[in-house]
């Protein structure tokens, strides 16, 4: 996800209990800009508990991130068909959120398609024209449906899918951040990766946190998740050539150039991965097939 939603906290009288004040701790996390802003009665406790809020990040990233040769995902690329493997308590519930999702944009998002994102990098890195993967696709079919999650593990089928959580990975990690902040009081706070932010209670005397968009619009939000997508920061291609980073993978091929789509969801997760999807659909075609309850495609 792109790096195109900033917060701008709004001040407010503090009410009941000890005065809170505000504190912002920013580090690099998962590739990109990592930033905790949150109300706290002191400096230690905040920085106790952002410590572990960040901490919390990098176990996510340790077991979904494919960057990282050692990573939980990373290691899964060299599964045999058939063999069940088992899978930490971070995946498996990655596994579950991102297949819902596949499930409400009919394969729209996509978790399966690692092969493809790999390649993608790979051509952006040497400056060549990107592969097309529509034959794959039509063969085989979306990488999910080739997957099967038991109570034992993870059993894959050929050709064995890459897993892929870079749709929706920076946002299960700032919810899981944001949930070790609450656990620790700090429950007026926003866990900010990238973009991919999770918001929590409003600041003091408050209606919201106030969120700038890419696109041009102000936000008031509590108690959600935010996140835009686009191809504006992230393309590759040689010559005249363009790919966007968003692929298609109903049809194998990655899009050209489409708008900045932000999305509002109950969770940072949902929102991360819908923005993706809407980039695929559009819009419009993100509201038409949505169920999802409390989701909102910003205009």
């Amino acid at each position: 996800m792109v790096r195109s939603i900033l917060p701008l906290i709004l001040f407010g009288l503090v009410g009941c209990g000890p005065p809170l004040h505000r504190y912002t701790y920013t580090t690099v996390r998962m590739g990109t800009e990592a930033r905790i802003v949150a109300y706290a009665p002191s400096e230690d406790v905040a920085i106790c508990a952002c410590r572990k809020a960040f901490a919390r990040i990098d176990d996510i990233d340790s077991s979904l991130s494919d960057w990282r040769v050692d990573s939980e995902v990373a290691l899964l690329r060299a599964a045999s068909p058939g063999r069940v493997y088992p899978v930490g308590d971070d995946l498996r519930d990655a596994l579950l959120q991102a297949g819902t999702v596949v499930v409400e944009t009919d394969h729209a998002f996509e978790f399966g398609c690692g092969r493809m994102t790999a390649a993608w990098r790979q051509s952006r890195a040497e400056g060549s024209d990107v592969q097309d993967w529509a034959g794959h696709t039509e063969t085989h079919g979306p990488g999910s449906e080739r997957l099967r999650l038991t109570e034992s593990g993870i059993v894959f089928a050929e050709p064995v899918p890459w897993l892929d959580f870079g749709g929706i990975g920076k946002g299960i990690a700032a919810d899981a951040a944001m949930k070790v902040l609450t656990g620790a009081g700090l429950s007026r706070a926003v866990v900010d990766l990238g973009g991919d932010m999770a918001i929590g209670d409003p600041p003091p005397g408050s209606d919201g946190w106030v969120v700038h968009t890419s696109t041009g619009h102000r936000l008031i939000l509590q108690r959600c998740g935010v996140a835009t997508s686009g191809s504006g920061e992230q393309h590759a291609g040689s010559g005249g050539s363009f790919a966007s980073h968003v692929l298609d993978p109903r049809t194998g091929r990655w899009l050209d150039r489409h708008p900045d789509v932000t999305v509002v969801a109950p969770s940072a997760a949902t929102a991360d991965a819908l923005a993706s999807a809407a980039c695929v659909l559009g819009r419009d075609g993100l509201r038409a097939i949505m169920t999802m309850d409390g989701v909102r495609v910003v205009d």
